[in-house]
């Protein structure tokens, strides 16, 4: 990630600004999850996540709430125990802005749903450059494909998945993303510019459509003549 912008969000929340290598690279990677903490967005995995994250060596921000009152007052609890942890940070509130610094600032961004329609998170992130961690499901399956999938071409391969919806499955995952950040730098880097570059546009989606649909007439045409 660029220096300013890890440097804005981590002074906006307080947390440990020192564990840089060189002028962009940090030493402990910032993981963000922005949700409603409702069950659908699997938040018992979410919860796992802060403290896989913090194991694993790196940093933590959840933006979002709940409007389940005992899943708000568990997130809560929590915001308590990290309030002065230097890696960790919980802000249970729904804030736009800051939504946008979270994206900016993060090397990888939790999506760890059990079930998701479409999904506009991961998108987002990877536009700013903050690499999906994903569970294969709906909008997520279709969008998210896994670095160290061989059967999967290179050119689609853009986050890490998992299947299972329980801890050791994300774990997984968050320990695979983890080692390609720590050990290959320069893959990462090229990681990110080419989720970046994805375009999920309703103009690329329209040209698909458009190809498919005369792909399909033609193949028809070809069928009547025989």
């Amino acid at each position: 990630m660029l220096h300013y912008k890890w440097l804005q969000i981590h002074r906006y929340l307080d947390l440990d600004q020192h564990a840089l290598i060189g002028i962009n690279y940090q030493v402990n990677p910032e993981v963000g999850c922005i949700t409603r903490l409702v069950p659908q967005k699997g938040v018992h995995l979410i919860r796992h996540a802060i403290y896989c994250a913090l194991e694993l060596g790196g940093q933590f921000v959840l933006l979002g709430s709940s409007p389940v009152p005992h899943i708000q007052r568990e997130f809560e609890d929590i915001a308590n125990h990290f309030q002065s942890h230097s890696h960790i940070r919980l802000l249970l509130k729904y804030d736009d802005a800051l939504s946008h610094l979270i994206y900016a600032a993060s090397d990888m961004f939790i999506i760890p749903s059990m079930f998701e329609p479409c999904g506009l998170t991961q998108m987002i992130a990877m536009r700013y450059g903050s690499v999906p961690i994903v569970r294969k499901t709906g909008g997520l399956n279709d969008s998210v494909f896994d670095v160290d999938d061989n059967t999967i071409p290179e050119q689609y391969q853009n986050g890490f998945t998992f299947v299972a919806p329980d801890e050791q499955g994300l774990s997984s995952a968050m320990e695979r993303a983890f080692q390609h950040y720590i050990r290959s730098p320069e893959s990462w880097q090229q990681l990110v510019q080419k989720d970046m570059r994805l375009d999920f546009s309703w103009d690329s989606s329209a040209s698909q459509y458009e190809e498919l649909y005369e792909r399909s007439v033609a193949r028809a045409r070809a069928a009547a003549r025989v």
